[in-house]
């Protein structure tokens, strides 16, 4: 009976998806992201794909390379984020562009305190440059739509 039970139990925690995630944890020394499945409902983008971990390297890299190279108006500009590239966690969503370009959707924050950010897109008012998010065209190797939170 006992076995029967626990046979039950662990059933059931598979299915509820118990400690489980939704993204894929993917860190390095340089940087810690969360790639999330087209699956995931991401407001505002309807056509999704998941990103592979090859496409997320060359985003990285491109991120070191042509960060500190971009304006972006802000009136809180600390952290500098080129700066500080290596502080913030990173959520990564593939989208389409309106020509079917394939477009990684990069969220960035600085904050530990947001234990879900494996399982939901974090999203906040304000923050200033602790918060910050950009579109990158995986063909083109280039950016575009970078945006830093308001002000704190």
């Amino acid at each position: 009976m006992k076995l029967y039970l626990a046979s039950i139990f662990f059933i059931a925690s598979f299915f509820l998806g118990n400690g489980q995630t939704i993204a894929e944890h993917y860190q390095t020394k340089d940087f810690d992201v969360a790639i999330f499945p087209k699956e995931y409902k991401l407001h505002g983008f309807e056509k999704r794909f998941t990103p592979t971990i090859e496409e997320v390297l060359q985003a990285e890299n491109a991120l070191k390379m042509q960060l500190k190279g971009m304006k972006v108006s802000v009136l809180y500009e600390k952290p500098i984020i080129h700066k500080n590239l290596k502080n913030y966690r990173r959520q990564y969503f593939g989208i389409f562009g309106e020509n079917g370009e394939r477009i990684l959707f990069i969220n960035a924050f600085w904050d530990d305190d947001f234990s879900y950010w494996l399982d939901n897109e974090v999203s906040v008012d304000d923050g200033g440059s602790y918060f910050w998010n950009i579109k990158y065209d995986i063909k083109k190797n280039s950016f575009k739509d970078f945006m830093v939170n308001g002000i704190t």
